[in-house]
Formats: C-alpha cells, structure tokens, sequence
C-alpha cells in the first residue's frame, strides 16, 4: 500500500500494468483489496500455468501412461541406438552452444522469446553466471556423444523450478529430443528435492501432456482516475486482450510462428533475391496444383553375383557429417540403412519393414523376406542389386520411380524387374488425392 500510494501521489497520472500475479497465492486478493479501499477499477485476466506437483508425485505411476505418448518410448530408443545420450547440469560457459542450438531450431520461425537475438545473449549469459543467491539459473542439457541436441534455461527458487526456454537441434526433429529432455527433467527435479515443477504460462499443447496441476498467472492493469491515464489504461487493456485471444487459438499461433516466420526469413536475406523468388514461386504453385505418377517394381528373379564393396553409414559418421545430416538422420530414424561406395554423402537406402514415398505420403508394409530399395539411381544397379541379395537373402526387391523415366524403366526390365503397381498422386489447393492401381 505505501508502494502505490507513494507513486501515484508522486506521478498523479499513472498506469500500473503487472503482470506474474500467481492466484495461487494472497498476492492478486490482497491487491483487489487495496483498490476497491482506494476506489480504483481494475482490469485482469487469467493466463493458464500448468505445472507438475513433483512433491505428491510418484514418478513410475506418472511415466507409466506417459511413456508411449508421441511415440516417447520408440523415440528414445532410436535416439539412443546413434550413441550415447546424457542429461547434465551444464556450467553457464556453454551458453554459446545453447545459443546456437536455439538460433538454429528457430531462424526460420517467429521467435516472441528473442532468447538468441544479438540484444539479449549478453542479458540471458550474465543471468547464468549469476548462480549465488535465492534465484538461480538452471542450464540443463541432452547431449549425445557429447554434442547438445536439446536445452532448457530455466529458473530455481525456493523449491520451485520454472522453464523458461526449451529448445532442441532441429536436425534431430524425429527423434524428439526435446521431449526426452522433458521427462529426463522432471525425474532429476524431483530426485533433487524440488517440489514443483512450472511449465511458464502459454497454451503450447506438450505443457499440458506432461502437467499434473493447473494455475492461473494474472494480468492486472490498474491507473490513477485521470482522463488521460485512464485512455492509456484501456488501451494497454485493449491490446491485452486481443493478443490472449490470439494466442489461444493455437492453429493461428503455429501460423504466425511457422509461416510468417519463415517469409520473413526469406526476406531478410536480400543477398538471395532470385533464390528467394524461386523458392516461394515453387510453393505456390505445388500448394495450388501438383501431380506426380510413380511406378513400384519388383523382383524375384535368380540371383546376380558380381563383386559388390559397400560400406554401411555408421552413426558415429552421421553424427560428424555436415552436410545433409538431418536428411540422413531422418532415413535412419524411419528404419532405412544406408550404404555407399566411396562417398558417404551418396548412399543408396534398404528398408526391410515398408515401402515409403515420403514426399507423397505413401507407406506400403512388406512381407518377410522382402527389401526396398531407395536412391539407386546414383549407384552400379547390377552391383547394389548383388550386395543386397548377400546381405538380406531376399525373396523379392521392390524398387520405385517416376512413371516418366524411361531409361530407369529400361534398366529395370533388363535386370528383371515387372511394375507391379501405379501410383497416382495430386493436389490441389492443399487437398491431396492418392490412388493406387494394381497391375496383374
């Protein structure tokens, strides 16, 4: 009460807008209290806070229905199959690491947080280093091999943790690094004696798969009864408001960050112009009309031996590629395995599970004793067809391409390949259409 007093008889036209009011405690009450005692009017709303009771919480019982959710625990296995990964407590000295994760996983989106702009690393990096009082930064890293893939900078006070930044490696994207992180999190906070955990105040739908409890965090905007504090007050109130509003309608929040943050990142690029106008040229017209017709063939003829020398991808040499990676991590995170000759950045692909044309959404299930072959088009086809044989012992290959490559339909035939299936694909302002036509 002195606080408010004082500055409102010092200012006389004054606008208060707080913002942080957690009503789960006295604070927000105390303070409506003291301005219907002054006759002041007050505006707030409610943000939701969602938040996990670590203190009354069993930790299996809570993974328990949570371990399958997005595919968590298959995630977890094939993130792990690339080596070894790692939760840690990371010192305030690999905060350009973290920075550049961050600028990596968000230069093509609209970033409110500005967590890895130029005017705010110098601010978020002296936080860190600050680690000696009540309130202390947290850096809290997932690294595999020793390489950070996923962070969260977040805040711990008095028992309570609260995020503030989670970010992951977008070449990682499959393998859902943030989310390991997330459940990694939550066991160490509570295994250290934390009793809450705040996921930060928004509507971002992975807060609500990991909470336990909701809070509410309020905005207040409160003024002196003045004219012109008063016009400045609903303004404030006005802009409020229609930005909650906004931001509750989640479809339009993924627009804004997705879309609109990748053309401005195309136009702040201006040493690109042509590539630029290229690029969203492309876009459009596949967004408004495409179409694309692929043939599936098949073999199961006798075997071809010839001398066949192909080196299988490791993960050790994927992890340490630098160009192409998140393409080569996405292949093997969808069960191909990649093979090559004398250069790694040019592998032909064999998949033993399904049949799958990403770019049309097509996935076919294969029976035993039956592989899929991607990507051949750059290799010895008598040579990969020799090795692959060795290698799986198949029954059958399937191989697929563009109903409109002649010559890589004339080299199939001649090593016993028939088309077993044509595919048709289209779309047409965005609404896809698949067909599928079996050829006996």
């Amino acid at each position: 009460m002195f606080v408010f007093d004082a500055l409102i008889k010092t200012k006389k036209q004054v606008v208060f807008y707080l913002h942080g009011l957690l009503e789960s405690v006295d604070t927000p009450l105390k303070l409506s209290n003291y301005l219907k005692a002054r006759n002041i009017k007050e505006r707030y709303y409610q943000i939701e806070t969602p938040f996990i009771d670590l203190q009354n919480l069993s930790y299996n019982e809570y993974m328990h229905t949570r371990k399958k959710l997005h595919g968590l625990d298959r995630r977890e296995k094939k993130l792990h199959l690339l080596g070894d990964v790692r939760l840690q407590i990371s010192p305030s000295t690999n905060m350009s690491q973290i920075f550049e994760v961050h600028r990596k996983r968000w230069e093509k989106k609209n970033d409110t947080s500005g967590f890895s702009s130029d005017k705010k690393k110098a601010f978020f990096k002296f936080l860190a280093e600050q680690n000696h009082g009540i309130l202390n930064v947290l850096l809290t890293t997932l690294t595999l091999e020793d390489e950070i893939i996923a962070f969260t900078y977040g805040f711990s006070c008095r028992g309570r943790y609260l995020g503030y930044v989670l970010g992951h490696d977008s070449d990682f994207d499959d393998y859902g690094p943030g989310r390991i992180l997330v459940k990694e999190k939550i066991k160490k906070n509570k295994d250290d004696g934390f009793h809450k955990l705040d996921m930060s105040i928004g509507y971002e739908p992975y807060k609500f798969d990991w909470n336990t409890d909701l809070d509410y965090t309020r905005k207040t905007i409160f003024s002196t009864n003045t004219f012109k504090a008063k016009v400045y007050r609903n303004f404030l109130w006005l802009k409020a408001t229609s930005i909650s509003t906004v931001k509750k309608n989640y479809p339009l929040v993924i627009f804004r960050r997705n879309v609109v943050g990748k053309l401005k990142y195309y136009l702040r690029n201006k040493d690109k112009i042509y590539l630029r106008k290229f690029h969203w040229k492309n876009k459009l017209i596949s967004f408004m009309f495409e179409r694309k017709r692929y043939l599936i063939a098949k073999r199961t003829e006798s075997n071809i031996h010839v001398k066949s020398e192909f080196q299988l991808i490791t993960p050790k040499e994927v992890l340490t590629m630098k160009q192409d990676r998140k393409n080569i991590l996405q292949k093997k995170f969808r069960g191909f395995k990649g093979y090559y000759f004398e250069d790694k950045h040019v592998p032909f692909w064999v998949n033993d599970n399904v049949i799958r044309l990403d770019d049309i959404e097509v996935i076919t299930n294969l029976k035993k004793r039956s592989v899929y072959i991607q990507e051949w088009e750059h290799q010895d086809l008598e040579k990969v067809i020799s090795f692959v044989q060795t290698k799986y012992n198949p029954k059958h290959i399937f191989i697929h391409l563009s109903k409109y490559d002649k010559e890589g339909i004339k080299k199939l035939e001649a090593y016993g390949f028939q088309i077993i299936e044509k595919i048709s694909y289209s779309k047409v302002f965005g609404i896809k259409n698949v067909k599928k036509e079996i050829i006996r």
